[in-house]
């Protein structure tokens, strides 16, 4: 009895990680911050769960509208390693 319990254990902890991390192991329904109005700061964090998101100022540049903006790589850290969450464009204002 007490092994099957502890399979039933096993499993549970297994899907409740599944559903947080989602199906590829990362955090991607996760909230990552707007930086649109902070000023295209040089890097900011936004934690959520066991880790965080990390975005990092690559360039600004000026659009065809005459606004400036920064283009960011995103990176959602914890104690697993990086994981790579792509590129964001934000307005700077």
């Amino acid at each position: 009895m007490a092994v099957r319990r502890a399979a039933k254990a096993a499993s549970a902890l297994a899907l409740g990680g599944a559903l947080a991390l989602g199906p590829a192991g990362n955090a991607s329904a996760a909230p990552i911050a707007d930086l649109s109005g902070m000023g295209c700061p040089t890097s900011y964090t936004n934690y959520y769960g066991n880790g965080g998101f990390v975005q990092t100022l690559t360039y600004t540049y000026t659009g065809g509208n005459g606004y400036r903006y920064g283009h960011y790589n995103v990176v959602f850290r914890n104690n697993f390693g990086d994981t790579n969450e792509g590129s964001r464009d934000y307005r700077c204002y």
